[in-house]
Parts: C-alpha cells; sequence; structure tokens
C-alpha cells in the first residue's frame, strides 16, 4: 500500500470520526447551538421548560442544564423532545443564561420541536435561526469586538 493511499484511508476515518458531531441530533432529540464570540462557555447553562410552565426534571433557575457537547460553531445542549410533549404540542421553552445574566434579550425563547429539530444561538442576537449557515451568514465576531 503507497503512502498515498494510507494517508487518505488515515483522512476518511477522521472524517468518520468527526461527522457525528457535525450531524443533526440523534432521532427523539432536540438540539440548542450556541456561539459566544468570546468562546466562554464556563457557567452558561439553559433553563428549559414545557408549557405551561412545567419544569423539566432536575432543571431549576439555579441549576440550568450544562452543556451536552461542543462543535466548531460552540456548545449545544440534546434533550429528548418528549419532555416537551403536551398533547399535540412539543413546544421546547427555554433560557440561555449564566446566573441572572440571560440571552436574547433576557426573554423567554420558545420553539416547535416537532417543526425544528435543532436550533442556532449566537451571544447578543435575539432571533431564533433554523440553520448554522443562517445564523452566521451576516453575524461578524470582529465588530462585537470593537
Amino acid at each position: 500500500m503507497s503512502l498515498r493511499t494510507t494517508f487518505l484511508k488515515a483522512i476518511a476515518v477522521i472524517a468518520l470520526i468527526i461527522t457525528p458531531a457535525l450531524a443533526a441530533p440523534p432521532e427523539g432529540k432536540i438540539q440548542i447551538n450556541y456561539h459566544r464570540c468570546d468562546g466562554k462557555y464556563e457557567r452558561w447553562g439553559v433553563h428549559l421548560w414545557k408549557s405551561p410552565n412545567m419544569p423539566l426534571p432536575d432543571i431549576e433557575w439555579p441549576n440550568p442544564m450544562m452543556p451536552t457537547g461542543k462543535t466548531d460553531f460552540g456548545v449545544f445542549w440534546q434533550v429528548d423532545l418528549e419532555e416537551f410533549n403536551t398533547g399535540s404540542r412539543s413546544q421546547v421553552n427555554y433560557i440561555i443564561h449564566k446566573g441572572d445574566i440571560k440571552e436574547q434579550g433576557a426573554k423567554d425563547m420558545a420553539f416547535d420541536g416537532r417543526a425544528h429539530k435543532e436550533i442556532w444561538v449566537i451571544n447578543g442576537d435575539r432571533t431564533i435561526y433554523f440553520s448554522k449557515e443562517e445564523a452566521l451568514k451576516d453575524h461578524d465576531c470582529t465588530k462585537d469586538k470593537k
């Protein structure tokens, strides 16, 4: 086997290992992706509840859910969609926060977990994006640092 073939096979193996981290959330899960321009995610968590104002188990304001993982975009949280089912609805209510510092204009945020399995949030931006490309389209972290 040539050095080139060995190298290409190694690249393919690495790509297979990395791909799941970049793929959509697993079946039955929703995912909230969060990007901070400063790259500092320590103590940032998500408060989650289903309608009408029913907190998810083990999630309280002083004890938010910590990130499930990290990607090149930032951190993310994955939760079972069934946690949000109330009758015919699956409204995912959330607030990304660090103590009393809240993202997205300090508002309670929500999205339909059946229609959108994954959302993208950028610090300082109130918009819920439904793709990474859409979230990053007009966003430039360098202008936030000026």
